[in-house]
């Protein structure tokens, strides 16, 4: 379990319970509401004039009256962006240029990351990699951005690569049905993909900066790779949602006071307010895991040492004070009393060089086609940030800054942080969930618990052998003639051994041959066949093959048998030690019984019993 401690800023409380800033708006509006009072007017008229400063003094001490107006302002002024000038001004993106993206004031590079499947691994290897993020936490001196895309599944490419290998018009016909039943399957069950992301502002040299993460992420196993030129604008077009591929920006977007709405597309930011006290590691898999259009981004900036100790200090001695006062006037103070026993805890893992301090951002954008099914979505994602017990707000005024905080831009603009430990950051820890991992020469097993489509090549794997196991007419022969069929489409060589001739009608429809192995049959495996394997190799297996045929073997039965092979391939142009002579047509058992008859004219009498039995 991982603490995640209260927000440790505080506002220390002056006089009357209010703090410095309440009183402030206070001295400013008072004097207003007693002159107004004091007119020589009706008292129906003074009682109203002093009701106008009073409700501005009240709005502004307890309703973040301030805010409010800033903020309905700036959405005022943003409601419409309609001209490329406005859009480029807002996001601040000036080029795409030597695998960087260039804003306004900072260079940023993007590491593609692939996940991992969190939560079935073992306890132990859970808190390993929990324990190596924390790792790679402390080790960041500059901030960072973990980025989530929710992106539409197309498996246009892998099925355009399988039609190349395709040999015959068989499994032509099949790959017909087999493409159009994938794709069926991706749109009724509205697939879509997930990719991880890390951005990376430059801040003293990106190189330095990319080789550092990238050694920390690849010691939690999980693989990285750097967006190039090309990469970098189609991640900004997928973000923006842009149809075609010629700008990476959107011709306009309009600003409503609870959704954007953009190509079409329209969108809604979520952040988080409040978290839970005690959280697990990896518990944010809840929502990655989750079905939905939308993306989730989580911003990471590491707090200097000497201004965090400053700080803790400065917020001990306010809390501290507060307490004493509560304490004089016989006050219980429960959550005042968390915090400072919090912000206490802090400041001594701090001095000891345990953990570092983060501001962390979490934001998550809502996608759909239409306002209802946005309201649905957001519905959805919000109960499922509840019940992680993370208090959701809705940007509100605010959709535009909340939707470039989940842009690939590493610019936290929404501001809605709060501070946390390593040691509770660590179980944030996001690549939870695998998503479409394609082998181009893999066969489709099936969907994941994301939905997302299994396709893999099991011969790329360290071991390629496989079992299934199932209770009588679960559809296990079904099943693998399924996956024959599928790596035939493929253009994989397949055998099968089928005591009960059940797929019989499976070769005849691939034009497969048929062995049948009886003492009647026409015909017959050649067990001396070196069928594409090395010689050196393909002896070694006669020489465990011979007792099977045989039976139990002397060594001396062994050494004759060891020659008479020797002799039978070498009738046959077969050499050790010439590879090229391994296509030649191969000895038969009648050739290696007759190599065994010559070794028998030149034996004793001794070795010609031996020679006799093998040859019986």
């Amino acid at each position: 379990m991982y603490e995640i401690p209260q927000q440790l800023e505080y506002k220390e409380k002056i006089i009357f319970g209010l703090t410095f800033g309440q009183l402030i708006y206070a001295l400013i509006f008072l004097p207003f509401a007693v002159c107004f009072f004091r007119l020589n007017i009706p008292l129906f008229f003074r009682v109203f004039l002093t009701f106008i400063p009073v409700s501005f003094a009240t709005g502004f001490m307890f309703f973040d009256l301030a805010n409010k107006i800033k903020e309905w302002v700036g959405w005022y002024k943003n409601r419409h962006l309609d001209s490329k000038e406005k859009i480029e001004n807002f996001f601040g993106i000036k080029k795409i240029d030597d695998n960087l993206i260039h804003t306004k004031n900072k260079k940023l590079a993007v590491l593609k990351i692939d996940s991992i499947n969190f939560q079935i691994k073992p306890k132990i290897e859970q808190d390993t990699i929990t324990f190596a993020f924390q790792k790679f936490l402390n080790s960041l001196d500059f901030p960072v951005q973990i980025l989530m895309n929710t992106e539409n599944l197309s498996l246009d490419d892998y099925l355009e690569s399988l039609k190349q290998r395709l040999n015959n018009e068989n499994s032509k016909e099949i790959f017909s049905k087999y493409k159009e039943h994938m794709n069926e399957i991706v749109n009724r069950k509205s697939v879509s993909n997930r990719n991880f992301y890390l951005i990376i502002p430059e801040v003293t040299d990106i190189s330095i900066q990319l080789k550092i993460c990238e050694d920390r992420l690849n010691s939690l196993n999980l693989k990285t790779k750097r967006l190039n030129n090309k990469e970098l604008k189609d991640l900004l077009i997928t973000s923006f949602n842009i149809q075609s591929r010629g700008s990476y920006l959107p011709e306009k977007i309009e600003n409503s006071i609870d959704f954007l709405e953009i190509n079409n597309k329209l969108m809604r930011t979520i952040y988080a307010y409040g978290y839970p006290r005690i959280v697990e590691s990896g518990f944010l898999d809840r929502i990655v895991s989750s079905f939905g259009d939308f993306n989730l981004s989580l911003h990471i900036e590491p707090c200097s040492l000497e201004s965090t100790m400053i700080l803790l200090n400065k917020e001990l001695q306010k809390q501290r004070a507060d307490l004493y006062a509560a304490k004089i006037k016989n006050q219980l103070n429960p959550s005042l009393e968390i915090k400072y026993q919090d912000t206490l805890k802090t400041l001594e893992n701090l001095q000891k060089g345990n953990e570092k301090l983060f501001n962390i951002g979490f934001y998550i954008t809502c996608k759909a086609e239409t306002k209802k099914e946005l309201d649905l979505l957001t519905k959805k994602v919000e109960s499922e940030l509840n019940s992680l017990l993370i208090i959701p707000k809705q940007a509100n005024f605010r959709m535009l800054n909340g939707f470039k905080s989940c842009l690939p831009l590493n610019d936290n603009v929404l501001k809605i942080n709060r501070n946390i430990t390593t040691h509770g950051l660590s179980a944030f820890f996001p690549f939870t969930s695998s998503f479409f991992k394609i082998d181009e020469t893999g066969v489709w097993f099936g969907l994941n618990q994301n939905n997302i489509p299994i396709i893999r090549d099991v011969f790329k794997l360290s071991n390629a052998n496989g079992i299934c196991l199932a209770s009588s007419g679960s559809g296990k022969s079904y099943m693998a003639k399924l996956f024959i069929s599928r790596y035939l489409l493929n253009g994989t060589k397949v055998i099968v051994i089928d005591p009960q001739g059940e797929y019989k009608d499976l070769v005849q429809r691939f034009d497969g041959q048929r062995i049948n192995l009886s003492r009647d049959s026409n015909t017959m495996i050649n067990p001396l066949d070196l069928m594409g394997h090395d010689y050196p190799e393909k002896r070694l297996t006669l020489m465990d093959l011979m007792p099977i045929m045989l039976g139990e073997l002397s060594v001396p039965q062994e050494s004759f048998i060891d020659k008479a092979l020797t002799e039978a391939y070498e009738r046959k142009g077969i050499f050790m030690d010439e590879p090229e002579t391994w296509d030649n047509e191969p000895p038969i058992l009648e050739d290696v019984t007759k190599a065994l008859n010559n070794i028998e004219k030149t034996s004793s009498i001794q070795e010609k019993t031996i020679l006799r039995s093998l040859i019986n």
